[in-house]
């Protein structure tokens, strides 16, 4: 399935425009909705700081929290005038759409596979080193041992750490 197929799938749900500046998604809130960018540009962001921005027609943002019953792990900002689909409740939608759920899992494996990638990569890097990046290791073994029992991505640090 390719991202053009994604957009015909979602044609009949609610298309809406969204102006420079407006959030869909609120880092912290929760949300019932995944959304399929139709043109412009998302930016996510996470504690305010730009992460990655989007602009390929198709793309699909809001999935994870839809998908863990979590609030939104980042907010995702219209850059110019953008247009979206909005599925809300989508288990209609996924019951009607099965090959979307598939997209859509295969598009997450994508994506933990590029970060597991990097993170080994940092492990290589850091495995001796005796500042905060030797602890890659340790991260690495806890993100992979984790079974998918409750998930807690939260950081532990501190907002005002002196580090």
């Amino acid at each position: 399935m390719k991202l053009a197929d994604i957009l015909e799938q979602v044609a009949e749900s609610p298309r809406f425009a969204v102006d420079d500046g407006v959030a869909i998604l609120v880092e912290g809130e929760r949300s019932s909705s995944i959304y399929v960018l139709v043109s412009g540009e998302l930016e996510v962001q996470r504690r305010g700081r730009g992460v990655v921005r989007i602009s390929e027609p198709g793309a699909i943002v809001g999935e994870l929290g839809l998908l863990l019953d979590q609030p939104a792990s980042a907010d995702v900002v219209a850059v110019g005038p953008t247009v979206v689909h909005e599925l809300e409740g989508s288990d209609e939608f996924f019951a009607r759409h099965p090959q979307f759920m598939g997209y859509l899992a295969m598009m997450l494996a994508k994506r933990l596979l590029l970060v597991s990638t990097y993170l080994t990569d940092l492990q290589d890097q850091f495995a001796d080193s005796s500042t905060t990046l030797g602890l890659v290791p340790t991260v690495l073994r806890e993100l992979l041992d984790t079974s998918g029992s409750d998930i807690d991505a939260g950081s532990e640090r501190e907002p005002d750490s002196p580090y």
